[in-house]
C-alpha cells in the first residue's frame, strides 16, 4: 500500500487528496531534495548529516542553524560568516556571503564598485566582471516554517555544489543569505513543533502540531510583525539586517514566506495597479524576468502558482517593497504552509517539500539573476539617473521639521532617517513657512538633493488619491506626523543649511543642586520614564496642573501643564543627596533639562510650589490582558513601550485569569481582541474594580468593549458609502466597494484639548493619529471627555473614502470619564502603533500618570 501510494505521490506531486498515517520518518513524495544531476562535496555534511534528522521530519532549531552555517564557513571557501544583529532574546541574525573564491579576495573592491553605481555624482560603470548582487531572506515570520529551513540546503547547495553551473552562477554573483531574520519567532514556533512531534503522522489540520498557542510564532519577542519594520526599525533585529542591505544594495531581494494551506504558490510582480507611485514601472517588467526561474521549476514538475494579484507593492516599509526605493528588486515568495503533513482542499502538503520548493525556487530564481547580470546592473545604474530627474523635476526642494521642547524625539527622527541613508542638516538661519517658524536652536532639514531622494518623499509626502483603493497593508505613514514634529516643505531654495548632524542622545547636564525643589517639563518624550523612577525611589513628585515659571539664576522658566515638581524636603522622609544623584540620572540618561529651585515662591500669581495646583500622582501598577483572542501586535505594543523603553513593569495576564483582579493594580488595559466571552460576573467584577479607584485602559476593541460595558456610551453610527448603499452591484466590483469602507490604516487628524491631563505635554491641538477602523464615539454627554475629537477634514494621508471622512468629522476618538472613584479612557485609534508613532505615545503614557487627575462636571 505505501509504495502504491509513493507511486502516485511522484506522478501528482503534493496536490494528491489522500489521507494516511505513515511511520513519522517517512515523506509524502519521493522527489528528492538534493537535484540528482549535481555532485556535492562530500567533505561538507548535508543539512540532514549535520541535524540528525531528515529535514522536513521537524523544524531545525535556531541553534543548530546557526551551528551549520558557521560549520560551512569553515569548511568552504566560497562562504563568510557575519552576525549581523541580535534578537531581544540573545539569538544571532545570521548573513552567508557565498561567491567564487575568487570573488571573496576582491569583496571590498566589488562592494564599492557596485555602491558607485547609485550614486547621483560620479557614477560608476558596469565592468564586465562585476558581478550582480543577489540576497535571500528566511523566516522574517517565525511561524511559517518552511522558509527558515529551507536556507539550509540553499547555504549547502551554494558551498558544496560542483561542476560548470554553480561555478558560473558563482563567479557572476554575491549571494548574502540571511537567516533566520526572527530567530525568537522561529525558537518558539521550533519548540511547538518538536513538542507536538508523535511517532505517526497526522494529517488533521485540527492536530495541534498545525496550531501553536497564543502568540504565534511569526511574531518576534514582543510580538512584532518584523516584515512591516524595514523603514520603521523600531526592533533590533530589522536595525541590523537593513545596515547590512545598505551595505551592499543588493539588484534584488528574494523574501520566502507561507501563506494559507488552501493557496498555492505565489511570487511577484504583484497587482499592477496597487504599487506605490515612488516605485520605477520598469523594475516589475525585470522582476518578472528574475522570476523566470522559479516558474521553469514549478511548471517542470506540473505545479500550480499565481502573480499579478492579491498581493501588492504599495506599503514601503516591508521586506518586498522597501528595496524597490532605492534600486532593487523586491520579491515576495509565498507557499501554501505546513508543518507537518497537512491535508488540505489542494491535497496533502508536506513540511519537508516545502522545504523542497524554496530551495529549488531560490536557486533557479539566483541563476535568473545571474543570467540577468547586464540588465539588473544596467537598470540599478539608471535608477539612480532616473532618480537625479525625478528630484530636479520636484518643486520641494527640502523638508524642515522640529520637536518643540522634545529633544530626544527629535534624537529618534534624526536615527531613523539615518537608518533610511537619508542625511540631515541643522538648520542655519530662521524659516517661516505657512505661517510656521522655524528657529536654528530646535530645527533641522533635509534636502531632497539625495540619493535617497525617493524614500525621503515616501517618509514626508501625503498620498490620499489612489489607482486602487484596496491595500494589502497600510495606505498611509507620513513619518512627521507620527512622530509628532511640527514641518513644512521647502518650495525654494531660500534656506541656509548648516553643518550635517548626526543622531546624539541628548544627554542633559547635571543641574546644580537644589535648595527646594527639582523642576522638569512634561513635554520630553522620557519624561514619563523619569517620573516612574522618582515615584519607584519613593519620592512624591507633583504634577502642575496649570502653567507656571520658576526663577533660576536670575532668568525665568517657564513650564507647561504636566510638568513635574519633586521637593527637596527632608522632613518628608526624602533624602537630598540621594535625590540629587537620581535628578542626575534623569538628566544623562533620560535627557531632560532638570531645573533647580531654591525658593517655593514663583512669580506666578497662586502658583508657588506648594500650591494645589500641584497634584499629587502615584505609582502605576499595570495589568495588560493578553493571550488567545487578543492581538498579539496591539498587546505587544504596549508591553515593548512599557517594558523597552520607559522601563516600567507590566503584568500581562490572560482573560481566563481576568477573575484575580485586585486592588493591587492601578490600571487594567486590554487592546484590541475579542471579548465577547468575558462572562457578566467578570463584568461586574472589573466595574466595581473601577468605581473603587482602579482605571480602566481600552484601545480598539477593547474601548468599544470598555464604552459598552462600563460606560454605556454610544459607538458612532458609520453608514455605507453610496457605492455599497446601492441596491444591486455587479459581484465583479465587490471588492472594490467593500474597500471604500475599509480604512486601510491611514494618518488622521484631531483636536486635542491639551489643558486635560490627558494632553499633558503636547504643544499643539492638532495631532495625528494612525487610524485603521471605522469606530468612533459619540460626542458624549459629559462636555469634558471628549479629549480628542476628529477634525472636520480628517484625512491627512492614505485612504478614507469621502462619506467615511464626512460621517467621521466631530466623532471623539479619546473619550476620559470617571467612572466612581476609577477612570474609564478609551482609545479608537492606536496609540502605539508598531512602536513609531511617537506622536501618540504620550497620550497613553498620560493615561496611566493622570488618569485620575480629572473629574466628572458637577
Amino acid at each position: 500500500m505505501l509504495k502504491k501510494l509513493r507511486d502516485i505521490f511522484a506522478t501528482f506531486g503534493c496536490f494528491a487528496l489522500v489521507s494516511l498515517s505513515l511511520p513519522a520518518t517517512a515523506d509524502v513524495t519521493t522527489l528528492p531534495m538534493l537535484p540528482g544531476d549535481v555532485d556535492f562535496d562530500d567533505t561538507i555534511p548535508t543539512p540532514d548529516n549535520y541535524v540528525g534528522y531528515p529535514l522536513g521530519s521537524k523544524m531545525v532549531r535556531n541553534d543548530q542553524l546557526v551551528r551549520y552555517f558557521a560549520e560551512l564557513a569553515r569548511l568552504s571557501d566560497r562562504v563568510t560568516y557575519e552576525e549581523v544583529a541580535e534578537s531581544n532574546e540573545g539569538r544571532p541574525v545570521v548573513t552567508l556571503t557565498i561567491t567564487s573564491p575568487e570573488n571573496q579576495q576582491r569583496l571590498a573592491s566589488i562592494q564599492n564598485q557596485h555602491l558607485a553605481l547609485q550614486q547621483l555624482t560620479d557614477q560608476g560603470k558596469v565592468a564586465d566582471d562585476m558581478p550582480v548582487i543577489s540576497w535571500l531572506n528566511f523566516g522574517v515570520h517565525g511561524g511559517e516554517v518552511s522558509s527558515t529551513d529551507a536556507a539550509l540546503p540553499v547555504a549547502y547547495h551554494l558551498a558544496a555544489a560542483q561542476g560548470p553551473e554553480v561555478e558560473e552562477l558563482l563567479a557572476n554573483s554575491v549571494i548574502l543569505l540571511t537567516a533566520s531574520f526572527n530567530p525568537d519567532g522561529n525558537s518558539r514556533e521550533a519548540a511547538h513543533n518538536w513538542a507536538y512531534q508523535s511517532a505517526t503522522v497526522n494529517s488533521d489540520p485540527n492536530h495541534a502540531l498545525h496550531r501553536l498557542a497564543w502568540p504565534s510564532g511569526r511574531t518576534n519577542h514582543y510580538w512584532f510583525d518584523l516584515n512591516r519594520q524595514w523603514m520603521m526599525q523600531q526592533q533590533p533585529e530589522p536595525v541590523g539586517w537593513v545596515r547590512k542591505f545598505h551595505q551592499w544594495r543588493p539588484n534584488f531581494v528574494a523574501d520566502f514566506h507561507e501563506m494559507r494551506s488552501y493557496k498555492s504558490f505565489y511570487f511577484h510582480p504583484g497587482a499592477p495597479d496597487r504599487i506605490h507611485p515612488l516605485i520605477d514601472k520598469q523594475s516589475m517588467d525585470l522582476l518578472d524576468d528574475v522570476v523566470e526561474g522559479p516558474r521553469e521549476f514549478l511548471d517542470s514538475e506540473s505545479r500550480l502558482y499565481f502573480s499579478e494579484e492579491s498581493y501588492d507593492n504599495f506599503y514601503i516599509g516591508k521586506g518586498a517593497t522597501y528595496p524597490h526605493l532605492y534600486g532593487s528588486l523586491g520579491i515576495l515568495l509565498e507557499q501554501a504552509a505546513s508543518k507537518g503533513i497537512l491535508e488540505t482542499p489542494r491535497g496533502l502538503l508536506s513540511f519537508r517539500d516545502n522545504i523542497r520548493t524554496h530551495y529549488r525556487a531560490a536557486i533557479a530564481m539566483l541563476t535568473s539573476a545571474a543570467q540577468k547580470r547586464t540588465e539588473l546592473l544596467n537598470f540599478q545604474r539608471d535608477f539612480a539617473k532616473q532618480t537625479k530627474q525625478m528630484l530636479n523635476d520636484d518643486k520641494v526642494k527640502a523638508y524642515v521639521f522640529k520637536a518643540p521642547k522634545d529633544p530626544a524625539k527629535a534624537y529618534h527622527f534624526i536615527q531613523l532617517l539615518e537608518r533610511n541613508k537619508i542625511k540631515v542638516k541643522a538648520l542655519a538661519k530662521p524659516l517661516t513657512l505657512d505661517e510656521q517658524t522655524f528657529d536654528p536652536a530646535d530645527s533641522y532639514i533635509v534636502e531632497t538633493n539625495q540619493a535617497s531622494y525617493r524614500m525621503i518623499k515616501g517618509m514626508f509626502a501625503t498620498t490620499t488619491r489612489f489607482e486602487n483603493n484596496t491595500f494589502y497593508d497600510v495606505s498611509g505613514w507620513t513619518m512627521p506626523y507620527a512622530f509628532g514634529l511640527e514641518f513644512a516643505a521647502v518650495n525654494s531654495t531660500r534656506y541656509k543649511p548648516g553643518e550635517s548632524v548626526k543622531a546624539i542622545f541628548p544627554a542633559q547636564p547635571a543641574p546644580a543642586k537644589a535648595d527646594v525643589a527639582y523642576v522638569f517639563d512634561w513635554t520630553n518624550y522620557y519624561a514619563p520614564r523619569a517620573l516612574y523612577r522618582l515615584l519607584k525611589a519613593g519620592y512624591r513628585p507633583r504634577i502642575a496642573s496649570k502653567e507656571f515659571s520658576v526663577t533660576n539664576d536670575n532668568k525665568q522658566h517657564q513650564f507647561g501643564r504636566g510638568s513635574v515638581m519633586v521637593s527637596a524636603d527632608i522632613r518628608n522622609g526624602q533624602d537630598n543627596d540621594a535625590l540629587y544623584e537620581l535628578i542626575k540620572q534623569i538628566a544623562g540618561e533620560d535627557g531632560i533639562a532638570v531645573t533647580p529651585v531654591s525658593s517655593s515662591h514663583t512669580p506666578d500669581i497662586g502658583m508657588d510650589l506648594g500650591s494645589n495646583a500641584f497634584e499629587p500622582v502615584t505609582l502605576p501598577n499595570v495589568l495588560l490582558v493578553i493571550g488567545p483572542g487578543m492581538s498579539q501586535y496591539d498587546a505587544g505594543e504596549v508591553w515593548h513601550l512599557l517594558d523597552k523603553r520607559m522601563h516600567i513593569p507590566v503584568t500581562m495576564i490572560n482573560q481566563t485569569q481576568l477573575d484575580t483582579i485586585n486592588h493591587n493594580y492601578t490600571h487594567l488595559v486590554m487592546a484590541d481582541g475579542s471579548y465577547s466571552s468575558l462572562s457578566e460576573k467578570l463584568v461586574s467584577q472589573i466595574e466595581t474594580w473601577v468605581r473603587e479607584g482602579g482605571t480602566y485602559v481600552g484601545i480598539g476593541d477593547g474601548a468599544k468593549w470598555g464604552a459598552k460595558q462600563l460606560l454605556d456610551t454610544q459607538t458612532a453610527s458609520i453608514d455605507k458609502g453610496p457605492l455599497a448603499s446601492a441596491s444591486r452591484i455587479d459581484y465583479a466590483n465587490k471588492s472594490m466597494v467593500e474597500a471604500q469602507d475599509i480604512i486601510g490604516g491611514a494618518v488622521v487628524a484631531g483636536d486635542l484639548d491639551t489643558s486635560h491631563p490627558l494632553g499633558y505635554g503636547y504643544q499643539r491641538r492638532f495631532i495625528a493619529s494612525h487610524r485603521n477602523s471605522l469606530l468612533a464615539f459619540e460626542t458624549p454627554e459629559n462636555p469634558y471627555a471628549s479629549v480628542i475629537q476628529i477634525a472636520d477634514e480628517p484625512l491627512i494621508s492614505g485612504f478614507v473614502s469621502e462619506s467615511n471622512r464626512r460621517q467621521l468629522a466631530g466623532k471623539t476618538s479619546l473619550l476620559a470619564q470617571r467612572l466612581g472613584r476609577g477612570s474609564v479612557v478609551l482609545f479608537t485609534d492606536d496609540p502605539n502603533f508598531r512602536a513609531y508613532f511617537y506622536g501618540t505615545e504620550k497620550l497613553f503614557m498620560n493615561s496611566l500618570f493622570f488618569s485620575r487627575m480629572f473629574s466628572s462636571p458637577r
